[in-house]
């Protein structure tokens, strides 16, 4: 049986981190996934990391009679894994705001319908002296660089339904956050919050509503 010599290579943190999960996500070994990559580049060709000699073998399969498009199956298992990773910590940040909802015992609901939408959050309160019902969403959203865009339309449209009387946005931290971006919102009238300054916006937001009303 031939032995193989072991080698030490460096990497980038970064690098190390991001082919580490490559390397999960397609079934292989960090090594193998290495050796994979350097035997491709020496023979002159890409990787092909999902072929027969790997555990992630479906790609080898042929495509279903009548297929059209063609699925590059390593950068569709790259992505799911990535947005699996995202939808995680969107849930779990989620929940870190539940908490906080909930320890102060306010009336909330979570993942609520609104009109055609849905927001992570309605916080209902009963103005004490019209007994009206006062509603405020809130949208959680853990990255709020990865297309801000979205958020700010989908923010816009719940601020413009008649049901609500207004929105707000919490993110994890305002710290290097893109003030041009963070203007837009303001323009909005849609105010950014972090999770410690949660309730003192929330606060500060039903008395003027209760103000206004």
């Amino acid at each position: 049986m031939e032995k193989h010599k072991t080698f030490g290579v460096s990497f980038h943190p970064d690098q190390r981190e991001r082919a580490n999960k490559r390397a999960k996500t397609l079934g292989l070994s960090f090594s193998r996934y290495v050796t994979l990559c350097v035997e491709a580049e020496l023979g002159g060709s890409i990787p092909k990391l999902l072929g027969p000699n790997t555990s992630a073998s479906p790609s080898s399969q042929p495509p279903p009679q009548g297929a059209g498009t063609s699925i590059d199956l390593e950068e569709a298992i790259e992505r799911g894994g990535q947005y699996s990773e995202a939808k995680t910590l969107s849930i779990d940040f989620e929940n870190d705001i539940e908490e906080i909802l909930t320890t102060e015992e306010l009336c909330y609901t979570r993942a609520e319908k609104v009109s055609h939408l849905r927001t992570d959050f309605v916080i209902q309160h009963i103005h004490p002296k019209t007994e009206q019902t006062l509603k405020i969403a809130l949208e959680c959203r853990y990255n709020i660089k990865n297309r801000y865009e979205v958020t700010l339309g989908q923010l816009i449209i719940l601020q413009n339904l008649p049901v609500l009387d207004a929105v707000i946005l919490v993110v994890p931290y305002l710290q290097n956050f893109d003030p041009t971006i963070k203007q837009t919102f303001q323009q909005q009238n849609i105010q950014i919050t972090t999770p410690d300054n949660l309730l003192t916006t929330l606060n500060q937001t039903l008395n003027q509503l209760e103000n206004k009303n």
